[in-house]
């Protein structure tokens, strides 16, 4: 396993005594399972922990232990000599959760992406750990805390999720040597493999087949785009975490390297989600489209109707596979 590399971030930790939690809006399982084992790790040091998303948890992640514990942010109350942000691309990603980050004296973060602007007074972000998860574990070594079934349930989310089930790119060899920790933990395998990637609500396969219905090939086969539209959620019950790894099924076809996602949960509001495989960046598309995230693993938010954003998305996508005819 990696070394955590921030000595201060350590100490800062250490010396804290109420501690504020915060990840990213739009929460995925990598922002909730990081979130609840730093929670569990710094409460077994004795600290208060508030964990906070401005967003509502998935209903696929309630059965973590302590997720029923995390507020929103109009729920805070009190201050903080300590905040933490956790697998946040940047500060604008937390949310309403950034004014009391913001307020703490001493500003912390952990996290994965590679185009973080390193906004904390202190930052430990490697861009090659597979999940923000990752660096979690790497935390609680360094910390010489306990691993606890809990914290175990709560870091096989994290980086299951993040790796596809261990079957994406980054899926490397420290991924497996934490997974050999956790799983010597006792926790129940079994069960949370299936409540997190096999069960599914009615509304999400509903979403999924109209996104199916809409598949489109691009550059003879070699890229797809799905999209939905308000009338899509509205008709289904869907809301926005339904919308989660949609997008892998566009790239689960013989040829394709890349994909692309659209969805507008309200008129005026366009997202994507991206998804590569080599040579192609999903990364390099999304920051054309004023986004991010990872090499194979991206996306942006356009505030413009879907008709007006499309256009914008295929022009990157046709810009990205030029580079790599």
């Amino acid at each position: 396993m990696k070394p955590f590399q921030n000595d201060a971030l350590i100490a800062a930790l250490r010396a804290s005594r109420r501690v504020f939690l915060c990840t990213h809006i739009a929460p995925d399982g990598d922002a909730i399972g990081s979130l609840l084992a730093a929670k569990h790790l710094l409460e077994g040091m004795g600290k208060t922990v508030v964990a906070c998303c401005a967003d509502p948890v998935p209903r696929q992640f309630m059965p973590l232990p302590g997720a029923q514990q995390i507020v929103r942010p109009d729920a805070v109350t009190g201050e903080f000599d300590t905040a933490m942000s956790l697998d946040a691309a940047d500060l604008p990603r937390v949310g309403a959760s950034a004014d009391i980050y913001l307020r703490a004296p001493v500003r912390l973060q952990i996290d994965h992406h590679a185009t973080n602007p390193l906004f904390a007074a202190e930052n430990e972000v490697d861009p090659d750990a597979a999940a923000a998860g990752c660096v979690v574990m790497r935390l609680l070594r360094a910390l010489g805390a306990p691993l606890t079934r809990d914290i175990a349930v709560c870091l096989y989310t994290a980086i299951s999720m993040d790796t596809g089930n261990f079957s994406y790119s980054n899926t490397d060899a420290e991924v497996f040597e934490i997974m050999a920790e956790l799983v010597g933990t006792g926790f129940d395998l079994c069960f949370w493999s299936r409540q997190l990637h096999l069960m599914r609500d009615s509304e999400y396969l509903g979403l999924l087949s109209r996104a199916l219905n809409s598949l489109t090939f691009l550059h003879g086969g070699k890229a797809t785009m799905m999209s939905v539209g308000p009338q899509d959620f509205a008709d289904v019950g869907a809301r926005a975490e339904h919308s989660e790894n949609i997008v892998n099924y566009g790239l689960y076809i013989d040829g394709v390297s890349v994909t692309c996602f659209v969805n507008s949960r309200e008129e005026g509001v366009t997202r994507f989600s991206l998804r590569t495989l080599p040579p192609y960046s999903a990364q390099s598309i999304a920051v054309a489209l004023g986004g991010g995230g990872h090499e194979a693993a991206a996306g942006a938010t356009l505030k413009m109707p879907m008709a007006q954003a499309v256009p914008l998305a295929l022009a990157a996508i046709d810009e990205e596979m030029k580079r790599h005819p």
